[in-house]
């Protein structure tokens, strides 16, 4: 088992019907490649947690890569786990608002991870909430 965990920004602000649209094919797609994950969208970020086969996962991050809904990708960082942390969902995914706490929505949906994944999310999560909290200082 195999997982991969990158952040983006979208490259233009989408309407709720994008978004829809968005979820539904990644899920279809997921689903046929037999993927699993979370996908947390704050309006001016995309944290998003794949896993399954190294090559479908990989497969995947490639096609967002060249995706131009994606602009400023950074993989965090791709690893072997021994189980999936998200066997339920094809994709869960969460809107927050602008003003939300990345971090309280990744610990609600971390619940029944494991410890040190559960950790690094909320690790890069906090590292986003500290970015938008010192751009929203400078804009003051």
């Amino acid at each position: 088992m195999y997982c991969l965990v990158y952040m983006s920004s979208p490259s233009h602000q989408m309407n709720p019907v994008e978004v829809q649209a968005l979820l539904r094919r990644a899920k279809h797609n997921n689903d046929r490649d037999n993927i699993t994950g979370i996908l947390i969208h704050d309006h001016r970020r995309y944290l998003q947690y794949l896993e399954g086969g190294q090559a479908e996962v990989e497969a995947t991050f490639a096609r967002i890569s060249v995706d131009p809904r994606h602009h400023a990708i950074i993989r965090l960082h791709g690893l072997t786990i021994d189980r999936r942390q998200f066997p339920g969902w094809a994709m869960a995914s969460k809107i927050t608002r602008p003003a939300d706490s990345l971090k309280s929505c990744v610990e609600r949906l971390t619940q029944d991870c494991d410890a040190q994944v559960a950790d690094q999310l909320l690790k890069f999560a906090e590292a986003r909430d500290r970015a938008a909290f010192e751009q929203a200082a400078r804009l003051d």
